[in-house]
């Protein structure tokens, strides 16, 4: 609309984005500012107010789950005085945080959006400008009630979201269906998107942290798992092979997940696969679901992992976890994916 001013509220948390190059430690360290950026955005774009709050200052590998809750309790306080929220962060955890925020506050009716970029902002060649500027734009203009990750012009649910390049600017892809929209010179929605709405977001920060991702490979013993919960984990994420598949002759998996179930531990399979779901269509996936474990279908493991965090620090009843996993909070799971399934 011609002549509206729009607010964004901009939380700064370090990332490569704020990172400078530190000469005695011979290594990029994250800061806690974007001054010069956040000026030139509010220069540039004259209808958009940014109001930043530095409220970390982490490489993103040091994000701990205690930090996603300081996130989401930031940006609920803020929220009813802002069009959106930007959050920039490291790339590396951002997935995790982003999907953890998405539990903690739900019931959003405007965007919250994380960014960084793969290359610090204090370089003329760096991506850190055009993430911010479209990360901003997002917050203040797009029809997104939901929390998003925004880079290298594209639109990426929070819970379907994976960094999957180390260097390439674009590091982040959905991971099925498809992202929810793109920048060009609109902001482009496919009809998958939540829209922008009156909603007052519900902010609730309880997590269990006790949640365990194991990544399988040939040859592991599954006593591991045994000594995984006895360091006290109440759930184990396990990225299997291909459709969710795990060995069930030498090194089976099945007597140690039948006992561990028995004993009250939650255990999900999900699939190394960038893209597709753990669909149990094999014996190797079936048994391990006969077994006790839950297909977590087409969950990414960060959702797995952030969503089991959740439902733990709401209730340890397996059959009441059972129906929260299967639940869908914020589209991280289809409930195609497992309606006709007869197995869980």
């Amino acid at each position: 609309m011609v002549g509206q001013k729009y607010t964004v509220g901009l939380l700064l948390t370090g990332g490569t984005i704020a990172s400078l190059y530190d000469n005695e430690e011979g290594a990029f360290r994250p800061t806690a500012t974007l001054d010069d950026m956040i000026t030139i955005l509010a220069t540039k774009a004259f209808d958009i107010d940014i109001q930043s709050k530095s409220i970390l200052a982490l490489d993103s590998s040091n994000i701990q789950p205690k930090h996603w809750k300081i996130i989401a309790e930031e940006a609920y306080k803020i929220y009813d005085d802002v069009d959106g929220i930007v959050v920039a962060h490291g790339t590396d955890t951002m997935a995790y945080s982003a999907s953890a925020v998405a539990f903690m506050l739900q019931n959003l009716g405007k965007p919250i959006v994380f960014t960084g970029s793969q290359i610090p902002a204090v370089y003329p060649w760096s991506d850190a400008f055009r993430n911010l500027a479209d990360a901003v734009r997002i917050a203040a203009k797009a029809d997104l009630g939901e929390v998003v990750i925004a880079f290298n012009g594209e639109i990426h649910r929070a819970t379907r979201a994976r960094k999957i390049r180390e260097r390439a600017f674009d590091a982040f892809d959905t991971m099925d269906p498809a992202p929810l929209g793109f920048l060009g010179r609109s902001i482009f929605l496919y009809s998958s998107h939540v829209h922008r709405s009156k909603n007052k977001p519900v902010l609730d920060t309880n997590l269990d942290e006790s949640v365990f991702l194991l990544r399988l490979f040939p040859g592991m013993k599954p006593s591991i798992i045994e000594a995984i919960v006895n360091e006290g984990y109440k759930a184990i994420v396990i990225e299997g092979f291909g459709s969710g598949n795990v060995p069930i002759y030498e090194n089976s998996l099945l007597p140690t997940i039948k006992k561990i179930v028995k004993d009250g531990i939650t255990v999900v399979i999900t699939t190394q696969c960038p893209y597709g779901q753990a669909e149990p269509v094999y014996e190797v996936g079936k048994k391990i679901i006969e077994a006790g474990a839950l297909s977590g279908y087409d969950m990414t493991s960060e959702a797995a992992v952030t969503k089991l965090m959740w439902i733990l620090g709401h209730t340890k009843d397996p059959e009441e976890i059972k129906r929260e996993l299967y639940t869908s909070y914020t589209g991280e799971i289809s409930k195609e994916s497992f309606a006709g399934f007869t197995g869980t």
